[in-house]
C-alpha cells in the first residue's frame, strides 16, 4: 500500500477502526513497517501496522462488527454480579463474575451470562484449574476453618482470593452462605499457583477423614472430621 497522509480520526478501510497517529517505522526484513495508534469501535486503543489494519488482518481483538457492551464492577447481568473484564480471547469477551451460590469469583464468557447459559460456577465437575486461579489473582489464601452448630463440628479446607471474614461473612450484617457458625483455624497466603498445589496436597492428606455435613451447602465436599 502506498504511503498515505492520514488525518487523525479517519476511518480505515470502512470497518470501524480509527487512525489516531503515527508511532514509529520499524524495518522488519526487507520492509519498513509503519506502526500507528488506532482506536477500535469498542473504544480500545491499540498499536498495529497500517497495512494489517487496512487489510483487516488485525484489530484490538474484539468480535468484528460488534461493539461490546461495557460493564462496571457491581453491575448485574441476569442477576450475576460483574467484577472485572478479562479482555477478549479468541474473539470472545470474558470477565470475572461473583457466583450467586457460593460467592466465589470465577471467569466466564460474557455472552454465556447474557444468554443465561451460565448461571453460576457451581456444578463444574472439577472446579477451577490452576491456570484460572493464576489469571484471577497473583495471590490466594488456603484456609482451614471450623464449622459448627449445636449438633455438629467439623473442618473445611479451601482456597479463596477474598478475605476469610468476607468469604464466610463473619464480619458485617450480611447473611452467610454457609449454614454454620465459623471459627478460623489457619490461613496461608502466597502465590496463586503455589497455594493451588498446596490445597491439593492438603486435601489428599485429609481424604481419609472426609465428612459429610448434615446440612447440605456448596462446598460440603471439602469438609473433614474435626
Amino acid at each position: 500500500m502506498k504511503k498515505k497522509d492520514l488525518i487523525s480520526g479517519s476511518i480505515i478501510n470502512n470497518h470501524g477502526i480509527k487512525y489516531i497517529s503515527d508511532l514509529e517505522s520499524i524495518r522488519l526484513g526487507n520492509r519498513l513497517r509503519r506502526f500507528c495508534l488506532f482506536k477500535c469501535s469498542c473504544g480500545t486503543m491499540f498499536k498495529a501496522t497500517l497495512n494489517d489494519v487496512y487489510y483487516k488482518r488485525t484489530s484490538c481483538g474484539c468480535k468484528k462488527g460488534s461493539k461490546p457492551k461495557e460493564y462496571k464492577e457491581g453491575d448485574l447481568i441476569n442477576g450475576i454480579k460483574f467484577i472485572k473484564s478479562c479482555g477478549t480471547k479468541k474473539n470472545a469477551q470474558r470477565a470475572i463474575f461473583e457466583c450467586p451460590i457460593c460467592k466465589n469469583e470465577w471467569e466466564s464468557l460474557i455472552a454465556n451470562i447474557q444468554a443465561g447459559h451460565t448461571k453460576s460456577c457451581c456444578g463444574v465437575k472439577r472446579g477451577w484449574s490452576k491456570s484460572q486461579w493464576v489469571k484471577l489473582s497473583s495471590t490466594a489464601k488456603l484456609y482451614k476453618v471450623r464449622l459448627y452448630n449445636d449438633v455438629e463440628s467439623f473442618i473445611k479446607i479451601g482456597i479463596t482470593t477474598k478475605r476469610i471474614t468476607q468469604r464466610f461473612r463473619i464480619e458485617g450484617k450480611q447473611k452467610t452462605n454457609i449454614p454454620y457458625k465459623c471459627d478460623v483455624l489457619k490461613v496461608i497466603e502466597g502465590e496463586s499457583g503455589y497455594i493451588f498445589d498446596l490445597e491439593n496436597r492438603t486435601k489428599r492428606l485429609f481424604k481419609k477423614y472426609s465428612y459429610k455435613p448434615l446440612i447440605s451447602f456448596q462446598g460440603e465436599s471439602e469438609c473433614y472430621k474435626f
